[in-house]
Formats: structure tokens, sequence, C-alpha cells
């Protein structure tokens, strides 16, 4: 039921845009989604990019494509920081046709946080990008990849305990949580004074981080 009327939703406002303007574009890739990420994930990489989504009446990309396109915000991170590792590590698959040559977003999203959630050598993480966009009779799968970090690394991916997280490291995951509690209270049944508590936790914690 949710799906179907998403798309009758997306259909209505799709005969509302003019036909070939950027913002119907948009709209079009994201009722293809499931078919190819990369065409959205460019898409929206441009929206952000340029401020499209101000022209369009939101204040937000994050809002655009809630209201509009029925993406959530983690959705939309997931899209365009796997674009950008796409565009910038392996930019000939973007020319191929139909993007046949992509991995699933998954498999490139976990490519692309690899840096920050391991202690992989560089060398290696080129190598097993390497094997990813190789083609292949078989698609790597998510869980396929991080039995291969976890074969360089043990705990790749694996959360730190609190007693391993420095002051420092402390104070951002603080901030990421406050940043994620103040988003998810942005709806109506929430008091508006409980949703400026939240918002007053973030700013603390990002003053905190930029002192």
């Amino acid at each position: 039921m949710r799906s179907t009327r998403t798309q009758r939703e997306m259909e209505e406002q799709l005969e509302q845009l003019e036909p070939g303007s950027e913002r119907y574009q948009i709209l079009a890739a994201a009722k293809r989604f499931k078919a190819t990420w990369v065409e959205l994930g460019d898409c929206l990489t441009r929206v952000r990019e340029q401020d499209l989504y101000s022209d369009w009446g939101y204040n937000s990309l994050e809002a655009y494509c809630r209201k509009e396109l029925h993406i959530n915000k983690e959705t939309v991170n997931k899209l365009t920081r796997s674009y950008a590792y796409v565009r910038d590590h392996e930019p000939r698959v973007l020319d191929q046709e139909n993007y046949q040559e992509v991995p699933a977003l998954d498999v490139v999203d976990l490519l692309s946080q690899a840096r920050e959630k391991s202690t992989i050598a560089q060398s290696e993480l080129d190598n097993i990008r390497t094997e990813v966009f190789t083609p292949g009779p078989l698609d790597v799968s998510k869980g396929a990849l991080l039995k291969r970090f976890r074969e360089v690394d043990p705990n790749a991916f694996r959360p730190p305990t609190p007693a391993a997280l420095s002051p420092e490291q402390q104070f951002r995951k603080a901030l990421l949580l406050a940043e994620k509690l103040s988003g998810l209270l942005q709806v109506q049944d929430i008091p508006a004074s409980v949703q400026e508590k939240a918002v007053a936790v973030k700013e603390y914690l990002r003053n905190q981080m930029q002192n």
C-alpha cells in the first residue's frame, strides 16, 4: 500500500512539472531508483552542490528529498557519498551504458566508508576496490565485501567500545547522535519546546567541537 501510494504521488507530481526540466528529471530518476542508483546519486549531488532545492521552495536537500522524492536522509547521504566515491575513484564506469559495471549501492557505500572505519592501508583498499569493480560472473555482495575487509582488519566496521574512544571521539559521537535526534524530532506531534532542547544540545556540542 505504501509503495503504491508513493508511486502515485510521484506520478501526480511529475504531471505538474515541465518535462525535461531539472526537477522533472530528478523526480523521474527517483522513480527508477531500484533499476539504477547511479543516476539518482548524480542528480542529488548536483542538487546539493548547486543548491537547486532552494529554487524549488525547500530549505535543505534532505527536506526536498523527503517531501518530493520520498527518500530519507540516510539514503540521500548514502547515494551522494557513493556517487562521489565512484566519480573520484572509478570514473570510467560512469561512461558505461546503463552503468552495468557499477556494483550495488550498499557495496559502494561500504567501500566509501572503509578508510574511516578500518585500519587497512590505502594500497590494500585500492586492491579491494579493484576486485569489486572488476567485471566477473557474480556480483559482489555487501556481506562478501565485509568478509573481505575483515580478512585484512578483523575489527573493520565493528563499533569501538566506549573505553577505546578518545574524549574528542566521544564528543564527535555525541554530536552525531544529537544531530540525528534533532532531525527525527522534526515532526508535528513533538512539542516545539522539546525540539528546541534537542537543537540546543546539538549546538552546544557543535560549539565545543569547534573550540
